[in-house]
Order: structure tokens, then C-alpha cells, then sequence
């Protein structure tokens, strides 16, 4: 088992013709339209996706973290790809043992030129005389991305900080330009727009905490809940100091986001999405190892998903799901991991998204810890708890086969890669071959997700050293 940002600045040229009286006044050139897609970091109309192996060993140093970007093509993932880590041209710093490159991953066209911009975080990068203050590189989109890249300023640093322990890209202020926030042990930084190649951001807001807690062992999730046109930020923490884990949320608002409730029921993994179809984004939650603290556990350890539905009014009272609920396939079992990641998607194109759920720990007959995801169909009343389907390396169609610790389902995420309006799945199981891991898509169609077509990326197809852990991580 596993434990657990747009300023565009247009020059207009003026010209003026000699030989006569007439003075010509060259157009304004055309400003950059933001990039269509928060995850297309090379322009070409394509879904990417970036693949985090935070215990990569780099030039012999281990757990300094990289990162493979695959790009995407009219039908979907291909092979094509980069590698980044801090050894890469373009890329600052240096491989140093347990920086963990990679650890968090997101996307967004921070700087408005019509290509999509990719956040990295280092969360145990060592700053000076500062272990662990953690570090966020900012690699720039373009025709040929990520050539230059700069990192983001750190508020009152100090050690073990971890500044970057998760990254999410918004518009949080609702000014249209895209925002950067930044996890950090116990609280959350927010970079409000501004961003441009060559100059370092500093943080507009810092200091956001949950009420009453801090936010360690955080993930962080992005959408619309109370549907006033702002990004808001869920963020996974722990409320009286680690003992309960819980998810607090921060509504986006002008100026400075504003602090929401802290929410029980949560503490692993969290996603935004509108399940139900109602134009607000709906909030799912895990805890994938209740015992380790003294909250209630309906799930007798095997990890359970708490879903909020979003109102005008914010998050409203929570939904529990587990595997001894009705209409789950499977069992609660001790360490199953259910909820080890979650996403939220419409697979079936019919305007209510689809909840994903990682069981990385999962048996699967005598295969311990294979791991599965279990989908869940949206529907106007929620999350459907009819035809629940448990999908796995086992199922007809995906490529390969269940092994002891593989876990599948590690990591998991839904974007339309090849073009139909239906979400694709991507899954990740770090553990696959000897810790080599590998990353496996399945797409979308009218009915659910299908194994027909189904591909599978392996470390070789990657060119990867053995024991990479490919798909540590995933971009948010």
C-alpha cells in the first residue's frame, strides 16, 4: 500500500510612410486569446497530460523527482513526449536526494499568450539553510514549450514549509486572468494574476488557513461551487492538529478569496465537478486510512468518499459512500484504499459528470493490493448508486494483468483526449513492474468507459530507468 496564473500587454507600432503626405498607423497587433485548454502546452488544439515521478532518481541522486509530459494528438496520448527534472535545460536548480520534483502538477495559461503554462512543485526542496522549504517552477507553454521557466517567491520561508506540497490554477479573483495557488504545510499562498516570462511572482495573499487548523498531507481541487462565476479551492487538511482529517474550502471572491467553511469527512484526496447537472460544482472527498485517526469510520478501514453537493449557498450536507454501500461491487476490506484518488468528469457526454474512485490497494482474487477505480454514474438526484462498475487490469479490453502491489488506480483523472465530448480516463499504477510504473487510458462513450481502445505507457515507452514510479502523480 501507498500512503499516504493574465496580464497581456499589446504595443501598438506606428509607422509612418514617407514620400507623400499620407501617414499610415500600423494595426494594433492581435492580442493572445487564453489557451482553450488549461493542459494543451504546446498549442496544438490537444489535450496533454503531465505524469509526476516524485521518487525518480536523477543523475544518481534519488527522490530528486521528474516529470513526462505526453502530448496529445487528434485521437488521443501518444508516446511523444519530454522529460523534465531540475537537471533539464530551462529548468532551475539542482537534483538534490528527496527534493521530489513532481510531487504536484498543474496547468494553466498563466501569462495569457495562448498556450497553456505548467506549475511543478518540489515540496522538500532545500532553500539555503532551509530543508524542506520547497520550491514552485513555473515551465512556460509554447510552439516548443518549457524553455525557460522561473520559480514562484516564498513568503517568510523557513524549513519543512513544503511550498508546493500541491498546486492548483483558477481565476479565484473573477478578473478573468488566471491565479496560482500554492499548498503549503499549513497554509495556502495565492498569486493573483500578474504573471510574466522573466519576472519572478510574488504572492498577492498568503496565510489562507481553514478555521481553527493547518493543512498538512494536503491535496487541492478546483471548480465553481456556489456558481458565482469564481473559482473556488478545496483544499484537503486536518482539523486539531493531524487527529481529523477534514477539507477546507476557500470561495473565490474579488480581491482576496474568502475563507469558507472546514468540512469533516475528508483528508486523502478531493475533487470538484457538477454531478448532478444543477450548474453547480459538487464536492467529493476521501479518507483512505480512517484508522490512523479518531474519527468515525463506517468503512472498517478500507477508505471511504464523503460527496457535498454545491448550492448557491456553498457545500451542503454530506453523502457517505464505501463499499458496503448499496449498489457498491466489492466489500469493505482493511487497507483497500478506497478513495485513494478521486476525479469527476462527464464520461457519457450527458451533461452530469461521472465520479471516479481509486482503490489502489484493492485484491483482486488472491492479488493482493492490485488495485481498481470504481466508476459511478452522475445523475440529476447525484451519485447514482446503480450499475457501479469496478474497472481493473482484469477488465476485457485493458492491457496487461493484475499483480501483487501494483496499484492500480493510484492516481486518476478525466479529460476528453480524443476529441468526442466525453471524458477519457487516465489511471496510473506507480508499483507496476517492480515500481516502474505505468499509466493506462480509457475512453469515453455514450455508455461509460470502455476497455476497447484502451492503451497502456510503461516506463519503456517512456525510455525510464526502472523504479520510477511513474504516476506518483498526475496534473490536477
Amino acid at each position: 500500500m501507498s500512503l499516504p496564473l493574465r496580464t497581456v500587454v499589446a504595443i501598438a507600432a506606428a509607422a509612418t510612410l514617407t514620400g507623400g503626405l499620407l501617414t499610415a498607423v500600423a494595426a494594433a497587433p492581435a492580442v493572445a486569446a487564453p489557451a482553450k485548454y488549461a493542459d494543451d502546452f504546446n498549442g496544438d488544439g490537444h489535450r496533454d497530460l503531465a505524469i509526476g515521478m516524485p521518487y525518480k532518481t536523477i543523475n544518481g541522486v534519488p527522490a530528486a523527482g521528474g516529470v513526462i509530459v505526453t502530448f496529445g494528438s487528434a485521437t488521443g496520448l501518444t508516446t511523444e513526449r519530454v522529460g523534465l527534472n531540475q537537471s533539464s535545460t530551462g529548468v532551475p536548480g539542482t537534483p538534490e536526494d528527496g527534493d521530489r520534483f513532481g510531487m504536484s502538477i498543474a496547468g494553466g495559461d498563466l501569462d495569457g499568450d495562448g498556450y497553456a503554462d505548467l506549475v511543478v512543485g518540489a515540496d522538500h526542496e532545500g532553500v539555503g539553510s532551509n530543508e524542506g522549504q520547497g520550491s514552485v517552477t513555473i515551465l512556460w507553454g509554447g510552439k516548443k514549450p518549457f524553455t525557460s521557466s522561473t520559480t514562484t517567491a516564498v513568503a517568510d520561508p523557513h524549513p519543512w514549509q513544503a511550498h508546493g506540497w500541491d498546486v492548483a490554477v483558477g481565476d479565484f479573483t473573477g478578473d478573468g486572468g488566471a491565479d496560482l495557488a500554492v499548498i503549503e504545510s499549513q497554509s495556502v499562498a495565492v498569486y493573483a494574476g500578474g504573471f510574466a516570462r522573466g519576472s519572478q511572482p510574488t504572492p498577492t495573499y498568503t496565510g489562507l488557513t481553514g478555521p481553527g487548523g493547518q493543512l498538512g498531507n494536503s491535496e487541492a481541487a478546483v471548480g465553481d461551487i456556489n456558481g458565482d462565476g469564481k473559482d473556488d479551492l478545496a483544499v484537503t487538511g486536518s482539523d486539531s492538529g493531524y487527529d481529523r482529517p477534514a477539507v477546507d474550502v476557500f470561495y473565490g471572491a474579488a480581491g482576496r478569496p474568502r475563507t469558507g467553511p472546514r468540512v469533516t469527512g475528508g483528508g486523502t484526496a478531493v475533487a470538484l465537478g457538477d454531478i448532478n447537472g444543477d450548474g453547480y460544482d459538487d464536492m467529493a472527498a476521501s479518507l483512505t486510512w480512517p484508522e490512523y485517526y479518531s474519527a468515525a469510520d463506517p468503512s472498517a478501514g478500507a477508505g471511504y468518499v464523503t460527496v457535498r453537493y454545491g448550492s448557491a449557498a456553498g457545500v451542503g450536507d454530506p453523502v457517505v459512500i464505501h463499499q458496503n454501500s448499496a449498489g457498491v461491487p466489492g466489500a469493505d476490506e482493511d487497507a483497500d484504499g478506497f478513495g485513494s484518488s478521486l476525479a469527476i468528469g462527464d464520461i457519457t457526454a450527458d451533461g452530469r459528470a461521472e465520479l471516479v474512485v481509486g482503490v489502489d490497494g484493492e485484491d483482486l482474487g488472491s492479488t493482493k493490493n492490485a488495485g481498481d477505480v470504481a466508476v459511478f454514474r452522475g445523475s440529476a438526484s447525484g451519485v447514482s448508486m446503480s450499475d457501479v462498475v469496478r474497472i481493473s487490469q482484469g477488465t476485457t479490453g485493458v492491457p496487461g494483468g493484475p499483480e501483487t502491489d501494483d496499484l492500480f488506480g493510484g492516481q486518476v483523472r478525466l479529460a476528453d483526449y480524443n476529441h468526442n465530448g466525453k471524458a477519457d480516463l487516465a489511471v496510473t499504477a506507480p508499483f507496476e513492474n517492480g515500481r516502474n510504473g505505468a499509466l493506462w487510458t480509457l475512453l469515453g462513450t455514450a455508455s461509460g468507459l470502455t476497455g476497447s481502445g484502451s492503451k497502456v505507457f510503461g516506463s519503456d515507452d517512456y525510455g525510464l530507468a526502472n523504479g520510477s514510479r511513474l504516476g506518483e502523480s498526475l496534473l490536477d
